[in-house]
């Protein structure tokens, strides 16, 4: 195995190990000593990596983001819908996935730049809808750039609200219930943005899951 093959295997472990623990502990609880026996490496290997806890969770969090793989669709909003719905998927079953919303919504030290995921995901969506209006998919009155940062920056928002009350909610344990909301925020929210040409498109992904 290679040098930096070598390195990155190291870095994946150090993540998900922290991921553990940030998921369980927050940001505040986690201790490195935690990290260091959940990943099974060395102190000196960790810190060849990462400097800090505070450097470990703005990589994970940077992280999460693009390790929700989504297909090319023929229809880009598409995209959109298959995110959150992959998202959801992620929030139940993957480690860096729960952390990073335990990390980006909780509240506690002002060391960790909690807006870092915020800001990722809004570019996310924002090129996303650049796109669908190069495509004709938006409606008129939304393809115009303010208006799509600001479509971005609601959908981020709303998202981690859908999070945050599933967590207070029995259905913060129930993916179906999750992704049941979901599904409700895009049937009322993607008709404001959308032509009518891509509606059926979007309703049947939704109803399909």
């Amino acid at each position: 195995m290679g040098e930096q093959e070598r390195a990155k295997r190291t870095k994946y472990k150090i993540i998900e190990a922290a991921a553990q623990v940030f998921f369980e502990h927050g940001y505040d609880g986690a201790k490195i000593e935690q990290i260091l026996t959940a990943a099974g490496v060395t102190k000196g290997a960790l810190y060849h990596h990462y400097k800090s806890k505070q450097e470990i969770a703005d990589a994970l969090l940077q992280q999460h983001v693009g390790d929700i793989a989504v297909e090319t669709q023929d229809v880009k909003l598409l995209e959109l819908v298959v995110k959150g719905q992959r998202l959801v998927e992620g929030l139940q079953r993957d480690a860096v996935q729960r952390a990073a919303a335990r990390l980006t919504l909780e509240e506690g030290s002002n060391q960790l730049d909690r807006k870092q995921a915020m800001s990722l995901w809004a570019e996310y969506v924002e090129a996303l809808l650049v796109e669908a209006g190069r495509r004709h998919e938006l409606l008129a009155s939304v393809n115009n750039p303010e208006r799509i940062r600001k479509v971005a920056e609601m959908y981020v928002g709303a998202f981690a609200g859908i999070q945050l009350l599933a967590d207070v909610s029995s259905e913060g344990h129930n993916r179906a219930g999750l992704q049941h909301q979901l599904t409700v925020f895009f049937e009322h929210t993607l008709p404001t943005i959308a032509a009518p040409h891509v509606l059926p498109r979007l309703r049947l992904q939704m109803a399909g899951g």
